[in-house]
């Protein structure tokens, strides 16, 4: 009888405890969950680095099951009465739950459960915006970034970050190489996300030399010739075109502040792809533009080309000895740059 009441026990324990293995959910699963407004009509996740699509049109929750770990950047395109909200967030974890609201057709995160990496997003944001409106100097936000990168190394968040830092200091090469030196760390694969910065960083702090001697143009009188290489400093290339709104913007700003290069000891030098001679030289001479310019011979092997100048206005910032020191693609951006000198 005892043993009769031991084995039910036994039976007992494991039909309603232990003996019941737990429902786990998919690690590389998220759930989004709409838990105000309107429910959506479909829902697209998308992993940046994998360009993994999946795509849930009934549920709330709205279920995805990735095939790899959720560690990676995801653009979330909710779609309802034929339009679209979309969201780029950034996530880690497993089985991440996702809460929002679709009202007025806008989607809006509300709670993430589960990933620390989105959180630590939207803090990095919020800081960020606020030094920016309390106008912290260049050192102080740098720093900011800086460490902002090293904490979150191993997530392609850092490359987000880096993309901020690069565009605030792409013409100041030791800042350049300070950020070069902290994403060495980054483990090999995540070097070559789809997100990462590195191949951009090493175009921006490779040295590049060029002979300006070896080229040759149009002067002002339509003879071919070389550019004067006579001054003792710096030669500030401007690539342009007439019919470049931007480039005659730009020469307007530059024509009233020419001591900004003298000051630093910079010889401006205008290098036009314009093939109408007469209208390139009408306009440098109604503008009252003296300083040095020149025309493309566009015959091939031109100067254009040797730098890669796609976009106009292009300012180039070479040595006397032919360093290629720096990129401008605004006046505003010569302006900060010297006005940090």
């Amino acid at each position: 009888m005892k043993i009769y009441f031991f084995v039910i026990s036994i039976i007992s324990i494991c039909l309603f405890s232990s003996c019941t293995p737990l429902k786990k959910g998919n690690p590389n699963r998220i759930s989004i969950e709409i838990k105000e407004g309107v429910e959506a009509d479909s829902i697209k996740i998308v992993s940046y680095n994998n360009s993994e699509v999946i795509i849930a049109k009934t549920g709330n929750p709205y279920h995805f099951n990735f095939s790899d770990t959720i560690n990676d950047a995801y653009v979330i395109d909710v779609f309802k009465d034929g339009k679209k909200s979309s969201k780029k967030i950034f996530l880690n974890g497993e089985d991440l739950k996702i809460q929002a609201e679709l009202s007025s057709g806008v989607f809006k995160i509300d709670t993430v459960i589960g990933s620390e990496i989105y959180y630590k997003s939207v803090d990095f944001y919020k800081t960020l915006h606020q030094l920016e409106s309390d106008k912290i100097d260049d050192s102080g936000m740098n720093k900011f970034l800086l460490q902002n990168i090293k904490d979150n190394l191993n997530h392609p968040f850092s490359h987000e970050i880096s993309t901020i830092y690069i565009e605030r200091n792409k013409n100041y090469k030791a800042q350049l190489i300070n950020l070069k030196s902290v994403l060495e760390g980054q483990p090999e694969a995540l070097k070559e996300h789809t997100l990462s910065v590195n191949r951009t960083l090493d175009n921006l702090i490779k040295e590049e030399h060029l002979d300006l001697s070896a080229f040759q143009f149009y002067n002002r009188e339509g003879n071919v010739s070389k550019i004067d290489l006579s001054h003792k400093g710096d030669y500030l290339l401007d690539f342009w075109f007439v019919h470049c709104p931007p480039c005659v913007r730009d020469h307007k700003k530059i024509g009233a502040n020419l001591e900004m290069f003298s000051n630093h000891n910079v010889e401006l030098v205008g290098v036009s792809i314009d093939t109408e001679s007469d209208k390139w030289l009408d306009y440098l001479v109604s503008h009252d533009y003296n300083w040095q310019n020149y025309r493309e011979l566009r015959k091939g092997n031109d100067l254009i080309d040797a730098l890669d100048v796609w976009e106009f206005p292009t300012y180039i910032l070479i040595s006397e000895k032919g360093e290629v020191k720096t990129k401008f693609y605004s006046f505003e951006e010569l302006e900060s740059y010297y006005s940090k000198l």
